[in-house]
């Protein structure tokens, strides 16, 4: 009785977990094609005219878009072999992002100069959204009234001839100083990376005409800003998929470009505050310049701390 009770129990236990194996394969199923489903639908959503007269390009595939014609070559030589076959003009899709390629000189100058106001507001990607504060400095804020007034600060106050040349001890100072080094080098029969050197010289230059010589944390700036760089200049599947939640969670591109961003904006508070209590008899840098402008209602604090990272980024 004991051995039949057994293999009843041995078999409802063998049921049981059939079951179980049935249920879960069905639930892979589902969550595929529920995967399918979504491809499907932002494919198609970025593939979609929607009654427009769109330039050619070249054939997609779902999910990935133009992106395996760009694979195994150089960006702009794979770009040149792209438009000889469809065009000056022509339209790729990068994941799910449409992109406009422009090859040729009279194509550019329609872009440029004909319709101008039509292309003026760049498309900001994920990433780019959060190193430029959604785009509030001069470089990536859409076309209107916040441009123009960004534009006219930086014609006005912060490019002038009077202000470059108020920067020329700090250009002179940094260029004796490297070739300082480069005698030094030289007499010691040392080689010397001239690239690194000079590059050196620009971002020492623009750090110190734009901050001053207060940033006690320059270091972390340059290379957190470095960083930043890195993120943004490449081909991020957060920015080739902006609408997929799978991108996000997967890339890890977004959450160290928010860490970088914040401790770069942390630390352009920081010297803004320095800025703000004064002291010292330092020449006038473009912070204060900046400052003036707010001060004058011209731009707001955010603005400002966008406009400094923009100048010292470029």
């Amino acid at each position: 009785m004991a051995i039949y009770m057994g293999q009843i129990e041995t078999s409802e236990i063998i049921v049981r977990t059939t079951q179980m194996e049935v249920y879960l394969g069905w639930a892979l199923v589902w969550v595929w094609v529920w995967l399918a489903l979504l491809a499907t639908r932002s494919w198609w959503k970025s593939t979609a005219n929607h009654g427009l007269r769109l330039p050619p390009g070249p054939w997609t595939l779902p999910i990935i878009g133009s992106l395996h014609h760009l694979a195994g070559k150089l960006p702009h030589c794979a770009l040149r072999d792209l438009a000889r076959r469809h065009g000056p003009v022509m339209l790729l899709r990068l994941g799910e992002v449409p992109t406009l390629v422009i090859s040729s000189p009279a194509a550019a100058r329609e872009v440029l100069k004909t319709q101008d106001p039509a292309f003026a507001s760049r498309s900001l990607t994920v990433t780019m959204r959060v190193v430029t504060c959604d785009g509030r400095d001069i470089i990536f804020s859409p076309y209107g009234e916040y441009w123009r007034q960004l534009r006219k600060v930086a014609v006005t106050e912060l490019l002038t001839m009077r202000r470059v040349r108020s920067f020329r001890a700090i250009r002179e100072e940094e260029v004796a100083t490297m070739l300082h080094h480069v005698e030094r080098a030289a007499a010691a029969g040392t080689p010397m990376d001239m690239r690194t050197r000079l590059s050196a010289i620009v971002s020492d230059t623009t750090f110190r005409a734009v901050m001053g010589d207060r940033c006690k944390q320059r270091d972390v700036f340059l290379r957190e800003l470095d960083s930043l760089v890195s993120l943004t200049s490449g081909l991020n599947p957060v920015d080739l998929w902006p609408s997929s939640w799978i991108a996000r969670l997967l890339s890890g591109d977004l959450r160290r470009a928010k860490k970088n961003h914040a401790v770069v904006f942390q630390i352009i508070r920081d010297i803004v505050q320095e800025h703000l209590k004064g002291g010292g008899d330092e020449a006038e840098d473009l912070v204060d310049v900046l400052l003036k402008v707010h001060k004058d209602g011209g731009v707001d604090m955010l603005g400002v701390e966008a406009v400094i990272f923009v100048h010292i980024d470029n």
